[in-house]
Order: structure tokens, then C-alpha cells, then sequence
């Protein structure tokens, strides 16, 4: 898998962004510096970001605004805020902009590197996803994303889904469907057909072969593709 990174240092003091540029580019990743916001948007930077690291007391425009941008620009970008504030609002303040973690300076370079190798395993996982799986189902925008397409889930077929996903071989007895739809008491077995019978035809025009969701007579119901779930930061 690629351990690689684009990697964008967004630190005004100079020795502090030189020294975190020279010790990431000595691990192999491509890295840039730049001492504010404003030169984010600079085209001599020349490649898009896959990790940010960004100072919250930047002159101009400010760590947390840029950091806002960013993530309005590039939901799946990974931004590292590095700040010597150590108060529980402003982190809150910095995760509800966008930031995935938070290092605090002086900053320990092997925390940092930690940091980054969970950020290139994170996304090697998400690229094996093609070659483990059939599906993928977003818990955030709640899709279904197949091989040919990409289906809006009901809340209810989000439950069932997710109760495939986790169940022994893929499979659900009729009782535990019954779990997943029913808040007020027991539903008929009829009702559990249409239900299963309405996911099945979002499932298949996305591109699973069918019958993608199999009948298990007098048993329940077992699917027949690999689904992996995530919920998108």
C-alpha cells in the first residue's frame, strides 16, 4: 500500500515549520511549508493536500477559519491543528471546524509521525475497500455505493443492512429482521417480503448480481455480496 503523503504545513514560525518539512520529508512524504493562509491558495504549492498541518495562531486569517475552508473544500483532506492553547473549548472549537486531531506545542515529532502513520493506515484501508468488498454503505449520507451506482438508503434499510453486515454468514433469522423494523411490537412476515423485497431492487440496480439478498425458507434471510460500512468524518 502507498505510505505516502501530500503533506501542507501551514506555520508562521519559521525554525518550527522548516524543522516539521525537513523531518516528513525525510520520512518520504512530499512536503511544503508556508507561514500563512493566504499561501494556501498559491499555485507554486503544486499538488493537493492529503494532510494539513495547520498553526491556530496564523497572521491574517486564522487557523480555525482555514481550517473551516478547508474541510468545506476537501471533506475527505486530513488536518492536523498544532497549537499551544490547551483549553477544552477552544479543541472543541477546532473539531467542530474540521480538525481531526489536535498536537500540542511544543510539538514531540514522534507523536506527530504517529499521527500521520494512522492517517496512511486509515486510508490504505479505504482503498483495499474495492478489492474486499462489494458494497459500501455510508452511515453519514446514508448510501449505498455498489459497483454500478450509488442508492439512498430508508433508516429502516440502513438498520437491516448494518445487522447483515454484523451478523455469523451474512444472515438474519426472521425474529432479528423483526428486531431491526418493528419499535411497537411484532410485524407480519408479509411485511418483512416487501420491505426486503424494496432493498433488494436498490441493491441490484447498483450493480449487485442478483438475487444479492437470498430467502432462507421458514429460516430468515442471508445477502450474498461483501458490504463494508463507514461513517465519513
Amino acid at each position: 500500500m502507498n505510505s505516502v503523503l501530500n503533506i501542507l504545513v501551514i506555520e508562521d514560525y519559521d525554525t518550527l515549520r522548516e524543522s516539521i518539512v525537513e523531518t516528513l520529508t525525510k520520512d518520504g512524504h512530499n512536503v511544503m511549508g508556508v507561514s500563512n493562509a493566504e499561501d494556501v491558495d498559491d499555485e507554486k504549492i503544486g499538488f493537493v493536500p492529503d494532510l494539513y498541518i495547520i498553526d491556530l495562531n496564523l497572521p491574517g486569517e486564522d487557523g480555525i477559519s482555514l481550517t473551516a475552508r478547508i474541510r468545506k473544500s476537501q471533506p475527505t483532506a486530513k488536518i492536523i491543528i498544532a497549537t499551544a492553547r490547551t483549553s477544552a473549548e477552544d479543541r472543541v472549537i477546532g473539531y467542530t471546524s474540521g480538525a481531526n486531531n489536535y498536537l500540542l506545542k511544543p510539538l514531540v515529532l514522534e507523536e506527530m509521525r504517529a499521527v500521520i502513520n494512522n492517517v496512511i493506515t486509515q486510508r490504505n484501508q479505504l482503498l483495499a475497500i474495492d478489492s474486499n468488498y462489494d458494497a459500501v454503505i455510508d452511515l453519514v449520507s446514508m448510501e449505498f455505493k455498489g459497483p454500478e451506482g450509488i442508492a439512498t438508503l430508508s433508516n429502516d434499510e440502513l438498520l437491516l443492512l448494518s445487522a447483515f453486515s454484523r451478523s455469523a454468514d451474512y444472515t438474519l433469522e426472521h425474529w432479528q429482521i423483526n428486531q431491526q423494523l418493528s419499535l411497537f411490537g411484532e410485524i407480519s412476515q408479509k411485511y418483512q417480503e416487501v420491505k426486503l423485497a424494496r432493498l433488494r431492487k436498490k441493491i441490484t440496480n447498483c450493480g449487485i448480481p442478483k438475487p444479492a439478498i437470498k430467502v432462507i425458507r421458514n429460516y430468515g434471510y442471508k445477502i450474498l455480496f461483501r458490504v463494508y460500512i463507514v461513517s465519513k468524518e
